[in-house]
C-alpha cells in the first residue's frame, strides 16, 4: 500500500497535541521526519513519537525524497515563507491557521500553489467545517428553509494562550514564555489566533465579505497584540455578520448563529448539536444530524486528496480571503474607517 511520507515543520504544541497523533492514526500516512529551529524540540518530539529523523533546519527536511508532504506548524509570521519553500520543493502542504499574517504573504502562497497546481495545498481551519452540522446548516441556507440570511454572528474565545504555552515549554524543559504575546513573532493577537475560526466559519457558510469595520484592544494581557476584538462584516450577499474573539474569557464559549427571515440556526463545530428555530413551528428543535467525522478527518481527508487527486477543503484562495478580512480589520481599527475589500 502506498503511504504518503510526511514531514512536520514546527514541533510545538499544535504538532505534539494534534497533527502528529492524528497523522499516526492514518494508515496511508507515515511521518518520516520532524524539524524545528530549536534542536531539542525536534529531537524530543522525534523520540516521543518514535520518528526516525529530525532536523534543526526545515530546508534539510524539504530536500528529503521520502517526504511527500509537510505540515507547516510554526509561529504565524513564518508560515508563508516555509509554505512557499515547501511548494517550490515539490511537497504537498497543510498550513496551520492562520495561513499567514498579511495579504502580501497570502498572495505569495496563492501564486506558488498556482505555479505547482499538481500539488495539494490545504489551509486550515476550513476542513474542520466539512462536517454534518455545517453540511446541515449549508443545506438550510441553500434551500432557504430559514429564509434569507440577514444577520450572522460567530464568536470564538478562551482565557488566553499563556497556560497552553506554559505546558509546551514545560514539556521541553524550557523557560516559560509565550510567543503569542510578541508582536514581532505573532504579528497579531486574538484575531489571528481565534478570530480566524469565526471568520472562516462565516465565509464557509455565507460566502465572501465586501467590507469590514472593527475595534481591537489590549485590555488585560501583558501583550503587544490585541486580546479582544469585535468586527462587523458586510457580506457580498448583503447580510451583516458580527465576529468576536477574545483571550480574556473565563468560561470557554464558542458559537455561530445565522438569523434568517424565517428562522434561526445555532451551531458550533466543537461538538455542539445544531439547534434550529423556525417561525412556523415557533419552537427550538435539535434535528437529527449524523455524528461528527472521526478525529483524524483533517489528515485523512488530505491524504485521500493526494492519493486520489482530489481538491482539499480550504484552498489558498479561501485562506487569502480570510487574511484580507483580518488585515482590513486591523486597518479599520487603526484608522476608524470602514474598509472595503477588493472584489
Amino acid at each position: 500500500m502506498k503511504k504518503v511520507g510526511f514531514g512536520i515543520i514546527g514541533c510545538g504544541g499544535i504538532s505534539n497535541y494534534f497533527h502528529i497523533p492524528e497523522l499516526k492514526e492514518v494508515k496511508e500516512a507515515k511521518i518520516v521526519a520532524v524539524a524545528d529551529i530549536k534542536p531539542n524540540r525536534a529531537k524530543l518530539t522525534a523520540k516521543r513519537f518514535k520518528i526516525k529523523s529530525w532536523h534543526s533546519d526545515y530546508l534539510e527536511l524539504l530536500e528529503r525524497d521520502d517526504v511527500d508532504a509537510v505540515v507547516v506548524a510554526t509561529p504565524h509570521s513564518v508560515h508563508a515563507k516555509i509554505a512557499v519553500d515547501a511548494i517550490e520543493a515539490g511537497k504537498h502542504v497543510i498550513i496551520q491557521k492562520p495561513m499567514c499574517t498579511n495579504v502580501r504573504d497570502a498572495n505569495s502562497i496563492v501564486e506558488a500553489a498556482r505555479r505547482h497546481n499538481d500539488l495539494k495545498v490545504m489551509v486550515l481551519p476550513f476542513v474542520y467545517f466539512d462536517s454534518p452540522p455545517f453540511d446541515y446548516a449549508r443545506d438550510l441556507i441553500k434551500k432557504e428553509s430559514i429564509g434569507r440570511i440577514c444577520m450572522a454572528r460567530s464568536r470564538v474565545a478562551h482565557g488566553g494562550p499563556e497556560k497552553y504555552q506554559e505546558d509546551v515549554t514545560r514539556m521541553f524543559g524550557e523557560e516559560k514564555s509565550c510567543w503569542f504575546f510578541d508582536s514581532e513573532i505573532a504579528h497579531g493577537g486574538a484575531l489571528l489566533d481565534l478570530g480566524v475560526y469565526a471568520i472562516s466559519q462565516l465565509v464557509y457558510l455565507l460566502g465572501k465579505a465586501k467590507a469590514v469595520s472593527a475595534f481591537v484592544a489590549i485590555l488585560d494581557k501583558p501583550a503587544e497584540v490585541d486580546d479582544n476584538n469585535a468586527l462587523i462584516l458586510e457580506m457580498a450577499n448583503g447580510a451583516l455578520s458580527v465576529v468576536e474573539s477574545s483571550w480574556t474569557q473565563v468560561a470557554t464559549l464558542e458559537g455561530t448563529a445565522l438569523y434568517g427571515t424565517k428562522g434561526t440556526v445555532l451551531l458550533n463545530y466543537f461538538n455542539t448539536p445544531v439547534m434550529v428555530y423556525k417561525r412556523m413551528e415557533a419552537s427550538w428543535i435539535i434535528p437529527t444530524v449524523a455524528k461528527e467525522k472521526e478525529p483524524q478527518h483533517t489528515h485523512r481527508h488530505f491524504v485521500r486528496c493526494i492519493l486520489e487527486n482530489l481538491q482539499p477543503v480550504g484552498s489558498p484562495e479561501d485562506g487569502r480571503h480570510v487574511i484580507e478580512i483580518m488585515e482590513a480589520a486591523y486597518e479599520s481599527a487603526k484608522t476608524g474607517r470602514t474598509i472595503r475589500l477588493k472584489a
